[in-house]
Order: C-alpha cells, then sequence, then structure tokens
C-alpha cells in the first residue's frame, strides 16, 4: 500500500478532526476585545529571506517562500504560503483579498509533529519539546528523544530528505501543527493533503536561507505558533551576540592562513565550499578560502569538482576541512600527499558530536540553530592561541587513520 493511501477509518477521522479543531479555535467570542493586541511580544526578522510575520491585534499573518527542486531533476518550482495564526478563542479574519488562499492555525500549539533533526534543536531552544509527539525517525543525537521513539513515546513520521510524512502515522497523534521541513518538489503535494485531512500543516523551509545566521534565526519562526516570541528573542541575542564576540577574535589579523572546505564523494569528485554557509564561516574566522567566489550562486550543498581541478585550486591551502558527514574513502595517500595541509596535518572534520552506531550527528541538529558554537570551533583549530582553554564542539583535527565513510544503521531511519 502506497504511503499517500489513507484507510476509510482514518478518512473519516480526519474530517471530524478537522471540525473539531475549527470549532476549538472560533467558538467562545464573548470575551474578544477587537482594540487589544494579543501578542505583546513580537519578533523582528534581520536575517532570514525566507519566513516573514505581521501582526494584527488577534492573529498573525505569516509568509514562507522558497525555491524547491525535484532530487530527479524534473524541474523546479517557487513554492509560497500564506498562514493566518489565530488565537485560540478570537474569530479569524476574513479569508479575502492576499488572504483569499490562506490557511488558517489557531495558536498556541499543543501536540507537535517534527520531520527534521535541526526542528527538534529549535524546539528544544525555546523549552517546547514536551509539546512535540511525532518526529522524523529514531537517529536524533539526543538519547533521550531517540530512546522515546524507540520505546514508541514518540511516534515517527519520516524524515523529509528521506521520505513524504506518513500521514496515517500523523493523524493517529492528533497533532494539532506538523512543523513541515519541505526541501523536496518530490514529496510538496504532502503539505496540501495533510491540510486536506485536518492537520494545521506549516512548511519550514530554513534550509533555503544563504545565510548562517538567517537559518538560525528560525527560532522566532517557530515561536510564533507557540506565542514564544520573547524566548525566541531572547535566545537568538545571545547567538548573535556570540557570533559577533568570535568574529571579533580574528577581525584584525595581518595574515591571514588559506583554508578550502571540500570533501571527497567518490568517483574523482570533490565537493566544495565557493559560495554557500561554510563558505561564510571561513569568511568570519579570519582565513582565506581559496575556492572562495561570492559572485556565484549560494549552494549550501557544495559545488562539484574533479580532483585535477580541486588539486590545482587546493593544494597550497594551509588548512583543510576534509571530514565531512558524507565524505567516502578518500583517494590515494600519493594524491592527498601532492596537498600542504595534508603533509603539514592540518586537517579537521565536523563530525565530533556523532553517534554512528545509531546513524545520529548533530551536524543536522543543533549545529543548525547554533552557528556561533560552529565559528567558534574554528577559530579554536586555526588560531588556537585566540582560545588556549576552549574546547571544540562540532569540530575536531581528521586523524589520517581516521575510516571513511562512518560506518551507521541505516535501520534507524523510518
Amino acid at each position: 500500500m502506497k504511503w499517500y493511501y489513507i484507510s476509510a477509518f482514518m478518512l473519516s477521522w480526519a474530517f471530524i478532526s478537522c471540525g473539531i479543531s475549527t470549532q476549538e479555535g472560533t467558538d467562545d467570542f464573548e470575551a474578544f476585545d477587537s482594540s487589544k493586541d494579543y501578542f505583546e511580544q513580537k519578533i523582528d526578522i534581520k536575517y532570514a529571506r525566507n519566513f516573514n510575520v505581521a501582526y494584527y491585534g488577534n492573529y498573525k499573518v505569516v509568509r514562507t517562500n522558497a525555491k524547491l527542486s525535484s532530487w530527479e531533476g524534473n524541474g523546479n518550482e517557487v513554492r509560497e504560503d500564506v498562514m493566518v495564526l489565530v488565537q485560540k478563542g478570537t474569530p479569524a479574519p476574513a479569508l479575502t483579498g492576499e488572504l483569499s488562499d490562506a490557511t488558517v492555525i489557531p495558536i498556541p500549539a499543543e501536540r507537535v509533529a517534527l520531520n527534521i533533526q535541526n526542528g527538534e534543536s529549535f524546539m528544544s531552544e525555546l523549552g517546547l519539546f514536551e509539546k512535540v509527539v511525532a518526529v522524523g525517525g529514531a537517529v536524533s543525537y539526543d538519547d533521550s528523544i531517540r530512546n522515546r521513539v524507540l520505546a514508541k513515546d514518540l511516534a515517527q513520521i519520516g524524515y523529509s530528505w528521506h521520505l513524504p510524512a506518513n500521514l496515517e502515522v500523523l493523524l493517529e497523534t492528533k497533532s494539532d501543527l506538523f512543523l513541515m521541513n519541505l526541501a523536496n518538489l518530490d514529496f510538496a503535494d504532502v503539505l496540501d493533503k495533510s491540510r486536506s485531512f485536518g492537520v494545521a500543516t506549516a512548511p519550514v523551509f530554513e534550509w533555503a536561507e544563504g545565510d548562517y545566521l538567517g537559518r538560525a534565526e528560525w527560532i522566532k519562526f517557530y515561536s510564533l505558533f507557540f506565542n514564544a516570541e520573547a524566548v525566541a528573542n531572547q535566545k537568538f541575542a545571545q547567538i548573535e551576540e556570540g557570533v559577533e564576540s568570535v568574529k571579533t577574535l580574528t577581525k584584525k589579523l595581518d595574515n591571514k592562513p588559506t583554508m578550502v572546505w571540500g570533501y571527497y564523494a567518490g568517483k574523482d569528485r570533490w565537493v566544495v565550499h565557493t559560495n554557500s554557509i561554510e563558505a561564510q564561516f571561513m569568511r568570519d574566522v579570519g582565513v582565506v578560502n581559496l575556492l572562495e567566489d561570492f559572485t556565484r550562486p549560494v549552494r549550501n550543498g557544495g559545488e562539484p569538482m574533479s580532483s585535477e581541478e580541486f588539486l590545482v585550486r587546493a593544494n597550497e591551502a594551509a588548512h583543510w576541512m576534509i571530514g565531512d558527514i558524507h565524505s567516502v574513502a578518500l583517494p590515494s595517500e600519493n594524491f592527498l600527499e601532492r596537498f600542504t595541509s595534508w603533509k603539514n596535518g592540518n586537517l579537521y572534520h565536523n563530525m565530533r558530536r556523532r553517534k554512528p552506531e545509531f546513524n545520529a550527528f548533530d551536524w543536522y541538529g543543533e549545529a543548525v540553530v547554533r552557528p556561533d558554537k560552529i565559528l567558534t570551533d574554528l577559530v579554536k583549530l586555526i588560531h588556537p592561541e585566540r582560545l588556549p582553554n576552549y574546547e571544540p564542539f562540532f569540530m575536531d583535527h581528521f586523524e589520517k587513520t581516521m575510516t571513511l565513510p562512518l560506518k551507521v544503521k541505516d535501520s534507524f531511519y523510518n
């Protein structure tokens, strides 16, 4: 049975549930004050480009957008979405004009489903994880979350990068909000299906941001559905302050060392960072990225490069982020010895927080939320004298004896 077929029983339950959800959000307006501002705490967006919000007394209008591509190369599409988040117990606005296609979502939400690891981290940072009833699967780096999944205390609906959400499981959890990471055009119809079955569903496009602070600022997006803007503002201010503090450590360097960030993908192909969030990290910790080209389109996944070109352009780099979660077995020692960074041992990886026995890597989780920690790690590795007492968090030195790829248990994926 394909994933999108829902049993007659579940489908009936969905339509009943949809009616209940609407009624709960709009059935008691006696105490409603149209002149009252129901959201004293608000957010301002400084870096993020793929969502925005406007406040109107008892409701918030949230817009998201991203360019979706198919994994099969069957085209791309700009996806825009409009949501009206209405304070429970107050009336929704008329859905006319710019709101004619909007989705109404009663807030604050109480039972939440997620389908990406960094969503768990955003909710945890906000102190709201107790509201989560479903996650993507069991590969969380957080032991408490993974153990709850394995104990079936948290449902598994499938990770956004691997599977479309299992709508039957989503309905069984009676979620009143699905924060759906949507990164694949092939899965775009799941958003509409989920909503048609009565689950308030919000598309999350954090991955589309071209700036690391813009990506982290999605903590504010998550907060909107729980009226937790005050916490989000405080947390993000701390992250932003941490970033600026780390950047000052290397801002006045006279001689900046050279660096490249690229992993081996096999078959004579490397994946390197020329214009990406990783390239921004290198820029902001006082190194010269020999492959940097910020005139190119942003590609956070990196760009392919042949071994021949990589050798020509990167062989003199003093530092090399060589190990990545996606790395395969490195090429011959004879090839690697042609790189200065390999010979002098200035090699690094981003897999310090890993549990390969569970296929769990915190680079997919907390690292998205905490760019300040990533920058601090890089400063420690490249400019150790600047942070003599700091212990790296996400990154570490890559030992030449390290075996790639890391052995993982794919069975932990839903």
